[in-house]
């Protein structure tokens, strides 16, 4: 099974190339490439291009997102989780174009239709991003974000 069919969003927002493990309900060990021609380094900041935080969040939003419903999309259901809650966060570091982003989230916990999520995001052995979000379940069909 390809674990990137699971994902609901298509290029350009779907920011995971890989998914090297995962344990459906538990955690989820995912990899980015960054490109020069990736879309948030046109003007994340001309002549140094940075990977802007909201898209690492958003990785460990996807990532999450696969741990959290991995079990329920293997059962032919599909995932339907969006971000509900943000933070909190932290960026120690910066990551640029042409490296390799390892995207580490576990489900921290469950209430309800509610996950909480909480990932970091490496960039060789620096960490660049750290923090948690809370992802909810919504209805099919369910047009709201």
């Amino acid at each position: 099974m390809n674990y990137l069919d699971l994902l609901p969003h298509q290029p350009p927002m779907r920011l995971i190339d890989e998914v090297v493990e995962l344990v459906p309900g538990e955690s989820a060990v995912c990899i980015r490439r960054t490109k020069p021609g990736d879309f948030y380094f046109a003007g994340h900041f001309p002549g140094f291009p940075v990977v802007p935080a909201v898209i690492l969040v958003e990785l460990i939003a996807q990532a999450g997102g696969l741990a959290a419903g991995a079990g329920s999309a293997a059962a032919g259901q599909p995932l339907q989780l969006t971000l509900a809650a943000l933070g909190p966060f932290k960026f120690p570091a910066a990551a640029g174009s042409g490296v390799v982003l390892e995207v580490s989230a576990r489900v921290a916990g469950k209430v309800a239709s509610f996950y909480k999520i909480v990932g970091q995001v490496r960039c060789e052995a620096t960490v660049v991003a750290s923090g948690s979000v809370t992802l909810a379940h919504r209805a099919t069909g369910d047009q709201s974000t």
